[in-house]
C-alpha cells in the first residue's frame, strides 16, 4: 500500500490514474481563464479606441477649468494615444489591465512636454464614457477616481465622438 501511495504520488501530476480526469478538466478551466483574461484586456483595448473630447476632471483636487476642456482632445488606436491640450501635443503608449478592481492603466509618454514619464492609473468604461485617474509619477496607482490637493493626481473624464 506504502509503495503504491509513493509511486503515485512520485509519478508525474497528468500520468496518474487517480484523478486524471479531474486534472484534465482544471487544466483546462485554467486555460480558459488565462485566455479569457488575455480577451478581456483585448476588449479593453478595442473598446477604446477612437476620438475623446475631455468634458470633466480635476487636478490636484481643483476643476479642470471649462477653456481646457473645449480645447482637449484624446486619440487612442491600440495601445498608443496622442492627447492634445490647447497648443500641446503629448503622444505615448499605455498599458491596461483590465482584470483587476479597480481597472488599470499604466501610461508612458514618449514625446511632448511630459517625454519619458510614465504615470500610474486606474480606469472605467461606461457608456462611451472613459474615466481615468492617475497619480503624478513615482507614487503608487490611485484607489479610487478622485484626486487631492498635494498630490499630483489627476482625474480625466473623456466622451467618446
Amino acid at each position: 500500500m506504502i509503495v503504491r501511495f509513493a509511486k503515485l504520488w512520485m509519478s508525474p501530476i497528468w500520468t496518474r490514474k487517480s484523478g486524471s480526469a479531474l486534472m484534465r478538466v482544471l487544466l483546462f478551466a485554467m486555460t480558459g481563464l488565462l485566455f479569457a483574461s488575455v480577451v478581456i484586456a483585448q476588449d479593453d483595448s478595442k473598446t477604446l479606441e477612437g476620438t475623446y473630447a475631455l468634458v470633466g476632471g480635476e487636478v490636484k483636487g481643483e476643476k479642470i477649468p471649462e477653456s481646457v476642456l473645449k480645447a482637449s482632445s484624446n486619440i487612442n488606436k491600440g495601445n498608443k494615444h496622442t492627447v492634445h491640450v490647447g497648443d500641446d501635443t503629448i503622444i505615448g503608449t499605455h498599458r491596461l489591465e483590465s482584470t483587476k478592481t479597480p481597472k488599470e492603466i499604466d501610461s508612458t509618454d514618449t514625446e511632448g512636454s511630459f517625454k519619458g514619464q510614465t504615470y500610474l492609473g486606474i480606469y472605467k468604461l461606461e457608456n462611451g464614457v472613459w474615466t481615468v485617474c492617475f497619480a503624478a509619477p513615482g507614487k503608487d496607482r490611485p484607489k479610487e477616481f478622485t484626486t487631492k490637493s498635494g498630490t499630483g493626481e489627476l482625474m480625466h473624464v473623456w466622451k467618446k465622438k
